[in-house]
């Protein structure tokens, strides 16, 4: 216990912070890198000063998270992007389309701690990352991606190599990770995460406040969203892999399974799952999320929540709550 309030590099061991952060991409147009780049500076601005401001109850905390400087931008708002452009979360275009999001979101994070760590300074810890080689995602990635679809490079990714290795490394030690942003999306209005929409309307619910939430465009667009529900496991666990080529970090990778009468989940197909999720480089797993043919959710149920959604809207509703204690949210 020592150790945590030692203001030193101890060599015992780390406690690791990462401040959160999300970019709302269905608020970008198409193509529009300028202000994508531009958004993504201001959101490790934003960390790096909280990191700097916050007040830590135990001093080891702050004296790993001033040097670590680690950092987490994620993404809301995937499903309703997806929805807009015409494609699937279930076959190649929705692939495609991802490793075009995933890719743009990693380069320009990337830009954007090298363009802060000329005006602030490297990490102090820099030097115990792979930064400072030259280190980047596309070297590390789970190649089974690559079985996926072929898929090609938008950016110059060797010349921010070289300015990286020029630079000394960059400004926070990690980068990108895909958080739930359950919460965030009631505030934001949108859709969270990477995740594809449960329902056109949904019930959010956060200890003892519920919210009706509709998908963006829903009423003009409705039939474009690809419901969680209908989105093979398989194909989900292949989409989260090609954003974990471009992440350093992990994502909160959330299953969805709709039951129908006495339908089982069979232990074959448990364990295929797994063995998917390790074969395009998966590093973690959320939820498993249950819907039965009768509108009831199950993993509500099993946390002890009753739903409070009105038997004559379970066609096209469900019920959603945030991450457990709130740990993950932006």
């Amino acid at each position: 216990v020592k150790y945590l309030y030692m203001e030193e590099d101890h060599g015992q061991g780390e406690v690791s912070t990462c401040n959160l952060a999300a970019i709302a991409i269905d608020n970008i147009p198409a193509g529009n890198d300028e202000l994508y780049e531009k958004a993504m500076y201001y959101a490790y601005y934003m960390i790096d000063q909280t990191t700097d401001m916050a007040d830590y109850i135990l001093p080891h905390v702050g004296y790993t998270a001033k040097r670590r400087r680690n950092a987490a931008v994620g993404i809301m708002g995937m499903a309703t992007a997806m929805a807009r452009a015409g494609v699937k979360y279930s076959d190649i275009t929705g692939l495609r389309y991802a490793h075009k999001v995933a890719e743009r979101h990693m380069y320009y994070a990337i830009k954007a701690s090298l363009k802060l760590s000329k005006e602030r300074g490297l990490a102090p810890w820099i030097h115990k990352t792979k930064w400072p080689q030259g280190w980047l995602p596309i070297d590390t990635y789970n190649r089974g991606v690559d079985s996926l679809g072929n898929f090609e490079y938008r950016y110059d990714w060797e010349e921010l190599r070289k300015q990286i290795i020029a630079n000394g490394g960059i400004g926070h030690s990690s980068l990108v990770a895909y958080m739930p942003g359950e919460a965030s999306s009631k505030a934001l209005g949108g859709a969270n995460s990477i995740y594809p929409i449960r329902a056109l309307t949904i019930n959010k619910s956060d200890n003892n406040i519920v919210i009706r939430w509709a998908a963006p465009e829903g009423d003009s667009m409705g039939s474009d969203y690809e419901l969680a529900w209908d989105v093979p496991t398989k194909n989900l666990i292949a989409f989260y892999g090609v954003f974990q080529k471009f992440t350093d970090h992990s994502i909160s990778a959330d299953w969805y399974q709709k039951l129908k009468k006495d339908k089982m989940i069979e232990e074959e197909e448990v364990v295929e799952n797994h063995l998917a999720a390790a074969k395009y480089g998966n590093k973690t797993r959320y939820y498993i999320n249950s819907y039965t043919a009768d509108g009831d959710d199950l993993d509500a149920v099993q946390r002890g929540m009753e739903s409070d959604i009105n038997q004559d809207d379970l066609a096209n509703a469900s019920d959603e709550r945030g991450c457990a204690g709130g740990a993950c949210s932006l």
